[in-house]
């Protein structure tokens, strides 16, 4: 038999299950959505607190939410069987926080790790999030969750039926339904026919995604050299601490809704463009060129254009497929691609060992997290080809956003580390060098987080234009943590067997 340990050391290749048993009792046995997103673009996450419940009725009712769980094998075996661009029904999962694993009673154990226990609350002064009581509503400021049972299918009936029916069984089994966040993915038509994923801001979004499926990996096209991004599963999954075979896996899973200020952003960028540029034609009369230099302002602060073209491989939109093993080691100085834009902040591809000496990867790899986020709010309309928002003057400033979800093997060292040492850290990643001779890059102008107005002045500088000339101008935060939980997501045979 293969232990754990050897199946989690290379990319999974899931085919093999009819033949491998092995292979199939670790896939029977992890949840969907964490070898491969859902992919589905409606969801609800239902939020529940055990509070006043046995530690009996709360295992009885674990048993019953883990039956309706899907299995990783079940996900592939239905995405396979289907079209491009079809989905394969429901998708159901089940996390529990650390107080879920308390509320079921001694005789389990709760994974471990200093993150998960203390909650994401206690560890939100570390992270600079904004205190509980400035969370929101929907119960995110008064009661811990629980537990979050995440249903996701193609259709908005579907999501609303399925999470009705669970929240009133849950209700009559003496359950408190804190809240339910919906999730419904923004598209935009970059290329004919092909809707991709966006954020509210507009850019694509989980395009630099880890894999770990084998068979993801032989479809993902290819160049030589540049960022790996082929992973080992084992730096998403670990062993269940109360699975009930040798091969039960489950995972560490991070929760953040983040609320994006849409019509803030849009005016800063604009502002950024027309200083780094010297444009002042009024927005309805700008020449061609001009309206790239001020997409190209924009993708300074993502890294990345809207239709995912990454900055540090071109000035404008490419209109292509955006690739994903792209690196940055002929922009070592940032003068193409700025060293506090977002995706160089969350994912230096190879910016440390370049910085600091050395050969070695991991330390830029390692905190690599798999992201399985959707956004939430309601949609921006789009124009008559679905290439654009239409909605210039009037984007929302609130109840708009990103639901964050990811998976991960150590909350410490993978999503704390990227928010504390790389999004929140001015310093990272040009002056983490010892001798310190690169001015500090500022905070990640998305997902950065400090109330220190200093470290939200960036140096711009495009290196795209021959003679530009490097300004220092302010960026502001337009994106507002409004709550979220640590959660692990364990095996089907701990879901559907726990206090039996």
């Amino acid at each position: 038999m293969s232990s754990l340990d050897t199946l989690l050391g290379a990319p999974v290749r899931w085919n093999q299950a009819a033949l491998d048993a092995d292979t199939r009792t670790f896939l029977d046995d992890l949840q969907a959505n964490i070898l491969k997103g859902h992919g589905r673009h409606h969801s609800a996450h239902v939020f529940m607190s055990f509070q006043g419940l046995e530690p009996d009725q709360v295992a009885e009712l674990v048993r019953a939410l883990g039956m309706a769980c899907t299995s990783a094998h079940e996900q592939l075996r239905g995405n396979k069987r289907l079209p491009p661009f079809l989905d394969g029904g429901p998708v159901r999962c089940l996390f529990l926080s650390a107080s879920g694993y308390k509320a079921l009673g001694p005789n389990v154990e709760i994974p471990p790790g200093e993150a998960f226990r203390a909650g994401m609350a206690a560890r939100g002064a570390d992270l600079g999030d904004p205190d509980r009581a400035r969370w929101g509503a929907h119960g995110w400021s008064y009661t811990p969750p629980d537990a979050m049972f995440l249903v996701a299918n193609a259709d908005p009936q579907s999501v609303d039926a399925d999470a009705d029916a669970v929240k009133a069984w849950l209700t009559l089994t003496g359950v408190t339904v804190l809240a339910v966040e919906r999730g419904l993915q923004q598209t935009r038509n970059f290329r004919p026919g092909v809707a991709e994923g966006v954020e509210h801001f507009g850019y694509v979004d989980g395009r630099s995604q880890p894999l770990f499926l084998q068979e993801d990996i032989d479809e993902e096209a290819v160049s030589p050299g540049g960022w790996d991004f082929r992973f080992k599963p084992s730096q998403f999954l670990v062993t269940d601490p109360n699975g009930s075979s040798p091969l039960s896996a489950g995972s560490y899973f991070v929760f953040r809704k983040l609320e994006q200020n849409v019509r803030g952003f849009n005016a800063a960028e604009e502002s950024l463009g027309r200083k780094l540029f010297g444009i002042t034609a009024e927005s309805d009369a700008l020449t061609d060129e001009e309206q790239v230099k001020l997409d190209r302002a924009g993708a300074m602060v993502v890294g990345r254009f809207e239709d995912g073209t990454p900055l540090v491989l071109s000035d404008r939109e490419a209109g292509l497929a955006p690739p994903n093993n792209f690196d940055y080691s002929a922009d070592a100085d940032a003068s193409k691609c700025p060293f506090h834009a977002h995706i160089r902040k969350v994912n230096p591809r190879g910016d440390i060992e370049r910085i600091i000496g050395g050969t070695d990867p991991e330390p830029g790899r390692r905190p690599i997290m798999a992201r399985r986020g959707i956004t939430y709010g309601a949609l921006r309309p789009h124009n008559a080809d679905l290439s654009e928002f239409a909605d210039a003057g009037h984007e929302p400033e609130k109840d708009v956003g990103l639901l964050f979800m990811a998976y991960m093997a150590s909350i410490e060292g993978q999503f704390e580390f990227t928010q504390k040492s790389w999004a929140n850290n001015a310093s990272f990643v040009a002056n983490i060098n010892p001798a310190k001779t690169l001015p500090s890059a500022g905070i990640d102008p998305i997902v950065g987080q400090s109330a220190d107005a200093a470290v939200h002045e960036h140096t711009w500088l495009d290196g795209h234009t021959p003679g530009a000339v490097a300004q220092k101008i302010s960026f502001e935060q337009f994106v507002t943590m409004k709550g979220g939980e640590y959660f692990f997501a364990p095996s089907l045979t701990f879901l559907r067997g726990v206090g039996l």
